[in-house]
């Protein structure tokens, strides 16, 4: 009996040290591990910055035609979508005015012959035979006026983009043509010359100076995405806008084959001459949550050191940024473990 208890004894004690043991283990803190992050530097090179936009195309010259005074519309010569040269007869208006002035004119050429006969003979003052020829001559204009305005002719090689009256109807001179985004002016046709385009791009009141002196301009239309255009720039709005900050910039591209439409969307891209600027790798930058500010880490002396960079321009694998010195220890892989100014170990690998 006396042996047995002091097995038991014996026992407990056992059990309390090992749950006391247990007790120490689960209170001693864990060892923080320093994190290991791998670096690559930052290095200074030259490349060249690249400017994107779009716009809509536009017409390289555009004219709505119409006659000088009211008429019946005759004849439309040209149907929609027609290529005219310059000088073509495009609309024939009705000669009903022409008629009636040729009448009047007829009508005041006998009432001249007949004063000046008298004026000859002394009956009537030459005073008189003055006031009739002045008639005369204003009438004669108007027959020629409107014997001219019976015709609508074609200004220079173009296209008929647009009906805006129908034979037979009337023109009058408040007819507005209201396609949006083209001219409002009233008009019998709207007559555009597709040889050549422009496209209208909004540039920033910054990058202006930076491309007034490029040649070469990269346009592409986003119905042939494959298809690439040389353009040039052709002219820059005087006033910049003070809403935006930007002026619209004119593109002249080639259109011979009339494959882009006036009112399709294109895309342009500039290169600018080249520069120089830190390169660090596209992994290694990171974005503020909710911002669009950016960030990476750099070590030194096996500290890992939060930076703000901007970026200057997105080369695929690269970026070039402000706010790195070239030779900086940028850390390109591990950076989602980092805080700034934590120690960390530079992996060898």
């Amino acid at each position: 009996m006396k042996k047995l208890l002091i097995l038991f004894t014996v026992s407990v004690f056992l059990f309390i040290g090992c749950l006391e043991k247990e007790e120490v283990q689960k209170e001693a803190p864990a060892v923080e591990k320093t994190p290991v992050v791998a670096v690559v530097p930052a290095k200074e090179e030259t490349y060249s910055p690249v400017l994107e936009f779009g716009g809509s195309f536009k017409p390289f010259r555009e004219a709505n035609l119409s006659a000088r005074m009211p008429g019946k519309i005759k004849k439309i010569h040209y149907k929609e979508g027609a290529t005219v040269p310059k000088g073509s007869v495009i609309v024939t208006l009705s000669g009903e005015m022409a008629e009636a002035a040729e009448a009047e004119l007829e009508a005041v050429e006998k009432d001249y012959e007949r004063v000046k006969d008298l004026v000859d003979s002394g009956v009537l003052p030459q005073q008189q035979l003055d006031h009739l020829e002045a008639k005369l001559n204003a009438s004669k204009a108007k027959v020629k006026m409107t014997k001219e305005n019976m015709e609508i002719i074609a200004p220079f090689d173009g296209m008929v983009a647009e009906h805006m009256l129908r034979e037979g109807e009337e023109f009058m001179l408040l007819n507005p043509g209201l396609t949006p985004g083209f001219s409002h002016a009233n008009g019998i046709i709207r007559f555009m010359d597709l040889n050549k385009l422009f496209l209208e791009i909004q540039v920033d009141e910054k990058e202006l100076p930076l491309i007034q002196k490029i040649k070469d301009i990269e346009v592409v239309a986003d119905a042939y995405p494959d298809t690439k255009i040389k353009g040039k720039i052709y002219s820059t709005e005087t006033l910049v806008s003070v809403i935006s900050r930007t002026a619209v910039v004119k593109i002249e591209i080639n259109n011979a084959k009339k494959l882009i439409k006036p009112g399709m969307f294109g895309r342009v891209k500039i290169s600018l001459p080249e520069i120089k600027a830190v390169m660090v790798p596209r992994l290694a930058v990171a974005r503020q949550a909710g911002t669009n500010q950016h960030y990476l880490f750099v070590v030194e002396n096996n500290v890992a050191l939060r930076k703000e960079i901007e970026i200057l321009e997105d080369l695929g694998d690269f970026y070039a940024v402000k706010g790195v010195g070239s030779g900086e220890m940028v850390v390109s892989a591990g950076k989602t473990k980092l805080k700034d100014n934590i120690p960390v170990t530079v992996s060898s690998k």
